[in-house]
Formats: C-alpha cells, sequence, structure tokens
C-alpha cells in the first residue's frame, strides 16, 4: 500500500477519513472489525491519495466499515466506490481534446479484426456455479 499526504490538485480522492468521522468509527474500531494493524489504518486515514492499495486491504476495508455502520444503526453496505472521489482535473478540455483514431493492425491469421469477438478460436468460457451440496 503505497500512501500520499496532501495534494489538493489530484482528481482522484481517498475518502476513508470522511467515511470514519462521519459516524465516529475509531482507528481501533475499524482495526478491530477490518483485521487490518491500526497502524495502518491510520496511515490510510490521514492520507488523501493513495497510489496503490491491494484488493485484500480495500474488500477488508469496506467490509470493517459496513460493520461498523451496522453496528452504529445505519444499514448502509460501503463498496470500494464510497472510499474514492473523482473530479476532473482540468487536463485538457474534454470537449475539445483531439483523439486520435487508431486502427489496429490486421491480425496474423488474416481475418479483420473485431473488437467484439476473439480472435482466439480455442478460447473456452468456464462459469464457476456454486456447488449445492458444499452450503
Amino acid at each position: 500500500m503505497r500512501v500520499r499526504k496532501k495534494d489538493s490538485q489530484k482528481m482522484i480522492r481517498w475518502r476513508l477519513r470522511i467515511l470514519m468521522a462521519e459516524k465516529k468509527i475509531s482507528n481501533k474500531e475499524l482495526a478491530e472489525l477490518s483485521g487490518i494493524h491500526p497502524t495502518s489504518i491510520s496511515k490510510l486515514k490521514n492520507a488523501d491519495e493513495i497510489e496503490q492499495i491491494s484488493g485484500r486491504v480495500l474488500n477488508n476495508l469496506c467490509n470493517g466499515l459496513t460493520k461498523a455502520y451496522y453496528a452504529k444503526g445505519y444499514e448502509r453496505i460501503i463498496t470500494p466506490g464510497d472510499l474514492f472521489e473523482y473530479t476532473y482535473d482540468g487536463d485538457g478540455d474534454p470537449e475539445t481534446a483531439n483523439f486520435q483514431s487508431v486502427t489496429p493492425e490486421k491480425p496474423k491469421n488474416g481475418r479483420p479484426y473485431n473488437p467484439d469477438k476473439s480472435n482466439n478460436t480455442n478460447a473456452q468460457v468456464v462459469w464457476l456455479t456454486p456447488n449445492k451440496e458444499a452450503s
């Protein structure tokens, strides 16, 4: 996990501090509910920008925050989207941006490129379904 201190010009902001403050969730409480070390919770809470975060940590934070919200009487499921806030950073004008059209090269198999269809004829789709006997 990489965290960065305050920089108000960033377009993706980390909102853990806000979510914890809304319901007065302490570092210790979130650490106990999420299984994340209290020092890590403190570092995450005090960061405004997260350069990198693992799926496991993000999942544990969401689970811990959801448990904390429920414990305080709020039936809200916290998702990764709740932890991030996006604002356009003004780097260029999206309406007048000059996007270049990219034409993919012809594949070696001679078939025309179709982004909706795989060129790999050996591809298989496997659906994973829960085993009813295991539950």
